[in-house]
Formats: structure tokens, sequence, C-alpha cells
């Protein structure tokens, strides 16, 4: 643990695991000259330096640990700022301590790197703070437990390490030049030339970039520091177990948060610069540690199979202020690529570290060159990713059905296929295509087995239709041949399997998930994959099969996506010349092999790979949370899609008997607090989201699509899609109403008084404990009168209509329990977002026993907060 602040408010006395005199910097021990810049090549990355590291962290019985006999450390642990003392009478810090504790440290840092004359260690600033920052992770490596060997670890530490990005994404250094005009500030227009690995000064005039310095020549990014070594042999030894992993990282982005305040907050560029150098490392450091934890996490889910409720294990849980905006990340996103789809990525859960420089290299190999196809007809409107409408890849309905041809076919000699009625009225459930008894002129049909191949494909390439209106006769040869030769006897279509009588169309929705969950495979088609040659198969064929998949039409649709999910036990891909290849064989070799960067993409797709059960039900959560950015092409399908993916094998075609058919089931706080329009007008349902996605696809007329409401009618442009709530405290749904625990601001109107007397806030007791029972406590006292102005614009529009008014924010709770993990915290909103979102409910009940759903409000970090304590409380 590291020491705790001392009572006179000095900053922490870290014990360095390494000695500056003896720096084990990479794992080798280098007697360094203080007085000189030691020489440093870009990525000098040695077994021997992997191997120093090891030894110095094995467990010895002999290592003066503190420990009583007989008992073994753990393997790895984090340096704790929350609590202090022994290990038997540990001491909780406040929040107030644990933010001092941290800043001092990173002020203790800060003077490794200041550019000041009497600064000795200027010279070695890196090894000096790669020493001070590996006192964060304590390691005693037991690889006898593991039954591992030196060599066997250090090789795989070694090859997954070569597998990182050389540099993290850039960040931009920014200054506002108040000195600027001080002629006797010159030395600040200068970078210290000891910041880089060059031998010269870097200077603002120097430099083509506005910045004025080189990001990839800074010293810190040179290599990964000793700590992302550790990391890597601890995965390496032990993969099952990343959970010490997760919260390290969390330290980072505490420490990444600190030093970007104190950057912002600095009083001369000099310490700006300084601050900026420390945050290039934990932003390095935060990067590496997080792609070395997804990518054993995403092998060891893919080797095991997929599990919908373990993804709190591989999506990191705490993500640094200092995250480039959207606009930074798409400025070398490929022409070629939709906005619409890449928004759908860029915003997964997945993709934490929004790394996408590798993807996007992939992608332009492959489709270089090509115009963007997002609007075809009208060449003047422009596919923003805001909404589906906003892109032509949508609007199937100018797509002539059956246009499309299998590669071998001229096209004008096609002829059609239509269905034989009597043979598809003839089979009692779920109908596919006959390979043995179908002919020239007519489909037939035969009952679906488990011989059966699954045909998924995006109706708006050419190959939708309907039986009785034909099928191409080229695109039945080509799934006839594709289907014997994996050994299936009839495949699945929807185009000449699902008739436009509404009954039997009812009836053919109703068997989808059956059909694919049972077929022998799953054939996924999408023009752009059909582009992609895998003779012979490469690496780099692989790497574009995933990098089209992520953001292809096929992954963007609704449709496609309840038939990828049902189907993912063996997913194939259609690729060029009709050749096919199993998606766990594209991803296996990424996940071995490929750039690092890669496996968020990997992760964005695991909804499609293969489950520890052949029925893997979907919760309601993670279900929204797929569809929130997907669309079918005609809206009324939403809800029969929702419920499908949610597993249901009946056709549910409205928002209150999708919520009627869960009563009974939990459902986690996180998940409800989101912009998705609510159901109106149904007792027990105002909480209920209508659909799981935010506007329906020909609706995003304003800049930012729909506005969404909250306090009735206050329009809030921000957009705030529904995420799973993975770790936030679950309640339960009632034939009453939705029933849990929350943190909880509850505001009572008051007579007609000026200002903010409008409200009264109830607080907590004097009682109530605030390390168990109440957020923020004591805040309501503390709160001055802008903040409170505040809480009123937030409030009043609501007093109009109720006398009670509540801000409810979800609380965290380990593996989304019914009950709160203390010490109380909210579980923070999943998405973009710079202050917490909370739900806001109001009431005219006395007892405070029923409360109605508002919306939701993003609180302005401008102003304090008020208190929030525990309270469980029905939303009807």
């Amino acid at each position: 643990m590291i020491p705790p602040p001392t009572e006179k408010g000095e900053g922490p006395e870290v014990a360095p695991l390494l000695t500056l005199k003896a720096i084990t910097f990479w794992g080798a021990d280098i007697e360094l000259d203080m007085t000189e810049t030691p020489s440093q090549t870009p990525w000098a990355l040695t077994k021997a330096h992997i191997f120093a590291i090891l030894d110095e962290d094995v467990y010895r019985p002999d290592k003066n640990l503190g420990l009583a006999p007989g008992l073994i450390p753990a393997e790895v642990r984090r340096a704790d700022f929350t609590e202090r003392g022994p290990a038997n009478d540990r001491e909780k810090l406040s929040t107030l301590q644990t933010r001092a504790w941290i800043e001092q440290w990173c002020r203790d840092a800060f003077v490794l790197v200041e550019a000041k004359k009497e600064n000795e260690n200027l010279n070695t600033h890196f090894e000096q703070l790669d020493a001070l920052f590996s006192t964060l992770m304590i390691c005693n490596f037991q690889l006898e437990r593991h039954k591992k060997d030196r060599a066997t670890v250090v090789d795989s530490a070694y090859t997954v390490l070569q597998r990182l990005p050389r540099h993290p994404p850039e960040l931009t250094f920014e200054y506002s030049r108040r000195s600027r005009s001080n002629k006797t500030e010159s030395v600040g227009n200068q970078w210290p030339p000891e910041y880089f690995c060059g031998s010269s000064a870097v200077g603002i005039e120097e430099v083509d970039a506005p910045q004025g310095y080189r990001w990839t020549d800074l010293r810190v990014l040179s290599r990964p520091c000793t700590n992302v070594v550790r990391t890597a042999l601890w995965l390496c030894m032990n993969r099952t177990n990343a959970i010490a992993i997760h919260e390290y990282a969390d330290t980072i982005v505490k420490l990444l948060d600190t030093v970007t305040d104190l950057q912002k907050a600095s009083t001369t560029e000099s310490d700006a610069r300084a601050w900026f150098v420390l945050t290039a490392l934990f932003w390095s450091a935060w990067q590496q540690t997080v792609m070395l934890q997804l990518c054993f996490d995403a092998t060891i889910r893919l080797d095991y199979g997929y599990a919908s409720d373990e993804n709190y294990h591989i999506i990191a849980r705490e993500t640094p202020s200092v995250m480039p905006p959207r606009e930074i990340v798409e400025r070398l996103r490929p022409k070629y690529m939709c906005q619409w789809a890449f928004e759908l990525l860029r915003a997964d859960l997945s993709s934490v570290t929004q790394d996408f420089r590798a993807l996007f290299e992939v992608y332009e190999r492959q489709f270089g060159g090509r115009e963007s196809r997002c609007n075809v007809i009208d060449s003047g409107r422009v596919c923003d990713g805001k909404a589906p409408a906003n892109c032509e890849r949508f609007l199937s309905n100018r797509v002539e059905d059956q246009s499309a041809h299998d590669f071998q076919c001229p096209g004008s000699s096609c002829s059609l296929l239509t269905w034989d009625e009597q043979s598809y009225m003839s089979i009692n459930g779920a109908r596919a295509v006959c390979l043995e008894t179908t002919d020239d002129k007519h489909i037939r049909y035969r009952p679906v087995s488990g011989e059966n191949m699954a045909v998924s494909h995006v109706w708006s390439h050419g190959q939708g239709g309907r039986p009785e209106t034909g099928f191409n006769i080229c695109l039945h040869r080509r799934y006839t041949e594709l289907a014997r030769s994996l050994g299936c006897t009839s495949y699945w279509m929807d185009s000449p399997c699902i008739p436009t009588d509404d009954e039997l169309r009812d009836e053919a929705i109703g068997q989808i998930n059956d059909n694919f969950i049972n077929s022998k495979l799953v054939l996924l088609v999408d023009r752009d994959l059909m582009d992609i040659d895998i003779e012979p198969l490469t690496l780099a064929a692989e790497e574009a099969i995933l990098a089209t998949l992520v953001v292809c039409d096929w992954n963007v649709r609704a449709w496609t996506l309840l038939e990828g999910i049902r189907g993912r036990a063996n997913l194939h891909i259609l690729c060029k010349d009709n050749r096919v290849i199993p998606l766990k064989t594209v991803l296996t070799d990424i996940l071995s092999k490929s750039c690092l960067s890669l496996v968020s993409p990997c992760l964005a797709v695991q909804h499609y790979t293969p489950t520890r059960d052949k029925v893997d039900l979907v919760k309601t959560e993670q279900a929204t949370c797929l569809l929130n950015h997907r669309h079918p092409t005609k809206d009324r399908d939403i809800i029969i899609i929702w419920s499908l993916v949610c597993g249901s094998n009946k056709v549910v075609k409205t928002a209150e008997a999708f919520w009627r058919s869960m009563v009974g089931g939990r459902l986690a706080t996180g998940f409800l607090v989101s912009s998705s329009p609510r159901i109106k007008g149904i007792r027990g349902l105002s909480w209920a989201p209508e659909r799981p996605n935010l506007v329906p696809p020909a609706s995003a007329s304003s800049p930012k699509g729909a506005a969404s409401t909250h306090a009735k009618g206050s329009l809030q442009q921000q957009q705030y899609p529904a995420f799973n709530g993975e770790n936030s405290v679950a309640g339960k749904i009632t034939p009453d109403g939705f029933r849990a625990e929350w943190l909880v601001c509850k505001i009572q109107r008051r007579r007609a008084l000026p200002g903010a007397g409008l409200f009264w806030l109830h607080g907590a007791s004097d009682d109530d404990d605030g390390y168990f029972y109440v957020y923020n406590k004591g805040a309501n006292d503390k709160m001055d009168v802008k903040s409170l102005f505040y809480l009123r614009s937030v409030v009043a529009p609501l007093f109009k209509r109720y006398r009670w008014v509540s801000l409810l924010l979800p609380p965290w709770s380990q593996r989304g329990g019914e009950h709160i993990d203390p010490p109380v915290r909210p579980f923070k909103y999943q998405g973009e977002c710079e202050g917490l979102v909370m739900a806001i409910v109001a009431s005219n009940d006395e007892a405070g026993s029923e409360w109605e759903w508002q919306g939701v409000h993003e609180w302005d970090v401008k102003f304090k907060m008020p208190e929030f304590p525990i309270a469980n409380i029905l939303i009807v």
C-alpha cells in the first residue's frame, strides 16, 4: 500500500520498489550516470529486460513483506489511495482525503519533470518516473503455482508486448498563452530537449505542428513502463483473473484525471508542459494496460464461450477525461466508411481506448479510392453519423428486389424461381428450401432441421423479395452449392421462405429464433465482405474481414443483428468468389497475432461468437444496448425484433405487451438512465422505454436528431442512448411499476418565495452513515447560491404540476445485485458525458410512495451537487 499522507498534510513518502542508483528499467539493472541523458532507442525491448523484471518480482519466502508466518501474499495488487493502516486495522479515507492524497502524489511526480535549471532529475525524468510509477503495482509472482517456467512466460509476454501500438493516440497540448507577450519568458517558447528522444531542443517555431512539440518523440512514450511489462507477465501466467488489472487501470485513470486538471490550472507554460509530459505517461500506461487486459479476456471468451452476463470483466470501468473527442477520432476515418456505421463502433463499450488507427489503415487498404455510397442519389446530402435516415444505405425502397446476381451470372438471362405454394403449406412448422426437390421453375420446401444452412443478408443489397414474386435462380444455385459443400440438405433465407400474407409472415417470424439456433451453420452475406479475397488466406485478409464487418451494412441492421446472435454457434462469412470462412477462425487469428488495437473491434462483435450453452438468453439490458444504434428498414418491426432478441418466440408488436411480459424480472437501474422515449398514458409503465433506440429512422431532421425531453417539455439536445447498466443495482418489474433502491435527492415544493427558496431539500438524517447510506453526505449545507439556482432551474418547471421532485442516481453494485455495495457511490452513465447523468421523477403523493418518470438530466460540473441518501421507491 502507498504510505498515507502525514498529519501535516505532506505528500506520501513513496517507498520505491527500485532505487535510482540502479534503476530497473524494463527489468534491466542499469547503472545510470545521473548527470547524462541515457541513450534510448524507440521501443527498445529485449527478453533480458523482461527476465529481469520477472526475477525481481517473483515471490521468495525470504522477502520481508511483513506477513504473519505461513501467509503468502497476493500475486498482484494495486496501491490503494482509499485506505490506510495495517492489514488488521484499515482506515477508510473520505473522498476529499483520497483526492488530496492523489494530488500530492502527482505533485511529487511533477518535481521529477519540472523544467527548472536546478532540476538535476530532468535528464533521467523517464527512468525516475517509471521507478515512482512502479510503486503502484505490488507483485509477488508464483510461477510454481501456475506450473509455468520462466522462459515460457517471458516468451509469451515478449510476443504480446510487441503487438502494442508504438505510441498511444495523440493528445493535444493546450495552454492559454497569457504570458506569451512577456518577452522575459522567452524560455517558455521552447520545450526542454530532455523531454524528447532526440538531442536537439524543440521550439514552437521549429515544428510544423501547432502544438509545438513532437508527440512521437516524447521520451515517456519511447517504451512501455515497468508496470506494463508486469501486466503482460501476470496475464501470461494467470489469464483467468484480471480483477487486479481492472483496479490498477482505474487507479491510473484517477491519476490521469488529476494531472489533466493540474495542467489546466498551470500558471506558466513551462509548468503546463511538465504536467503534459506526466499526462502522456499516464495516458500511455492506461492505453497499454487496457489493451493487454482486453486481449487476454477476449481470448478467454472465445476459447470458453461467450457469456452475455460477464461483460463487466472485459470492459474498463473508468475512462479518462482526456479522451479525444469524436471529431478528433474521426479525422483519419476512410472516405468509404459510413459515418453512421462507425458511430456504432465508436460508441461501443468495448472501444474504450478509442484507438482506431490500425482499423482505419486496414479498411483503407481494402477500400481505398472508393467513393462513399452513403448518399448515392442526392450527392448534396451528407451522412453525418447522427441518424440512419441521413444515410441512403438504409433507404432500401430505392433498391430493386432481386437486382443482385451471383458473380458468375451475366444477369440479363437469369430467370426467377417462384414458390410452390402447395409444398409450402403442406409442411407444419418452419420451412427451408429443399435442395433435392427444387427445380428450375419452383421453390419447394422441407422442414428446417439440424442439416440446414441459414442465410443472413442485407435486404437493400438486392437479394430481397418474397417467394410469390420470385427468387433469382443464380442465387438459388449459389446457396445450393454452398449448402452442399458444407454438409447441408437445405437452406433458409427470408426472401424465398417468408410469404407476404400477414398470418404466414407472423408465423415465419416467430420461428426465426429456432431456425437460426438449430441450423448447422449461418452464412453471413454482405456485399463489402464479398469483395475480400481469402484465397490464399492471410492475416491481412482476416484483418480486412474484421475491419469491414464492424462497419458493414449487415452489422448495423436490426434484423441481421437478431440473425447473427441466434446463429452465433457457427457463423460463416461469404467472401470473394463464393469462398467462406468461419468468423471464429478470423477472430482467433487476430487475437493471437494482430496489433492489440484490433482487439476492441473483436469485442464489438463478440455477441456473434459461440456461447458456453447452446441457448444463451440475452438480457433485456443487453438487447436494448445492442439495438440502440441499429434500426430496421420498417420502423414497425423494431418492437418485434426487440422481443425476439430477448428470446421470445411470439410476435410482440407493442411496447406495453413487451414490458408486461417482463413482470417479475429484474432490470438494472443504470440501464434506465437514458434518453429513450417512455411509454405514455399507461399506469405502471411511465419508466418503461418505448423502443430500444432513440429515434425512428425517418425522424432525424434536427442537427442532433430528435431532442430528448426532461422535466416534461424542457428540451435537452444531448442524447443519451441506453447502455446495459451492468454493475448498477437491479430493481424489480412489478405489476404496479418498477421498484428499486436508488440514490435519491428529494425536493419539496414550497410556497412562492423569492430566489432559490422555491423548494426544500430533504437530506439524510445525522445518524445515516455516509459510507453506507448517503452519497455526498453534508453537501446540502455546502451548496452555494449559484448551485441552488441551478438546481432550481432543473426542477422548477415540474413544480407547476407536482409537489415533489426527486433526482435519482443509480447506485453501484458489484455484478448488479439488488442492494448497494459500500461505499455508497453512483453508477456512472456509460456513454459520453461530463457530469453525472440522473433520472428525474415527480409525485403528488403525500406519502411519496409513487413516482412518475419525467426524463434524464446531466448535472453541470460547474455547480455543487446535493446529497443523495439511499431510498427504495416505486416508479409507476
